[in-house]
């Protein structure tokens, strides 16, 4: 017998729920505002490529949420979150200097963890000091300048490839052995999903928990990295996620 987990039950509940809301009204789609999607969640839905993936606000660098629900925006398809609604405004005052910084913060964060040694354009070898390019949130790191156009003309292909090359790095040894989102063990109720986010492999137990992944990313790529972070000893952490508590 198939087996869901709590997130994917909810996710049939709520699909149940939207189809029978036709049959409540005569007069066609409702205009009450409170049934209209979030300006977040539709912001979320038109997003190219990785979601946010720091835990901070790039303005105020206070951590997100501690000021209630990130404001989500979009800058030509790349998500930003903010603290709070004053902080885009000043984000955008001088947006190119300040993606500039953003990233530089994510160029820090992920090149440790970057997967292979060769331009995932070109395949050649990277020099010693590669071209370090953010493209919408995730590190890519190229021979030269060039190879930007390249990449542009199919970005998916490209980064469905750097994908395949962090899940073949990272799956081997995979710290986790049950869902971060549902905490079921992995592999009990199905194949299991993979899911890349700033260069950081995220299995899931199935498709239904990737949305709460990309709901809190931070949230998420924290687990992972408490999960490979080696203890005193030098030893990786023990492979499982806590059974209580912490999420």
């Amino acid at each position: 017998m198939l087996k869901l987990c709590k997130s994917s039950v909810m996710s049939l509940v709520l699909l149940f729920a939207g189809a029978a809301a036709p049959a409540l009204g005569q007069a066609g789609r409702s205009t009450d505002p409170s049934t209209q999607p979030a300006p977040r969640e539709e912001a979320i839905a038109k997003r190219i490529g990785d979601p946010y993936p720091l835990s901070t606000c790039p303005v105020s660098t206070g951590k997100l949420g501690s000021m209630g629900e990130p404001v989500v925006k979009l800058y030509e398809g790349r998500e930003v979150r903010f603290c709070c609604g004053s902080c885009p405004p000043k984000f955008e005052k001088d947006l190119t200097k300040n993606l500039d910084k953003l990233d530089s913060a994510i160029v820090k964060d992920q090149a440790p963890l970057y997967p292979i040694q060769s331009s995932v354009v070109s395949g050649k070898k990277l020099p010693e000091k590669p071209i370090d390019w953010v493209y919408n949130n995730r590190l890519v790191r190229l021979t030269d300048e060039t190879e930007k156009a390249e990449f542009l003309k199919d970005p998916k292909k490209y980064m469905a490839s750097l994908d395949r090359s962090v899940v073949e790095k990272q799956g081997t040894d995979y710290p986790l052995t049950t869902c971060p989102v549902s905490k079921d063990k992995l592999g009990d109720m199905s194949e299991t999903r993979d899911l890349v986010i700033a260069g950081r492999l995220i299995r899931l137990c199935c498709a239904g928990c990737v949305k709460d992944v990309l709901k809190e990313p931070a949230k998420y790529i924290a687990v992972i990295d408490a999960a490979r972070k080696p203890n005193a000893d030098g030893k990786d952490a023990p492979r499982e996620t806590p059974s209580e508590g912490g999420m």
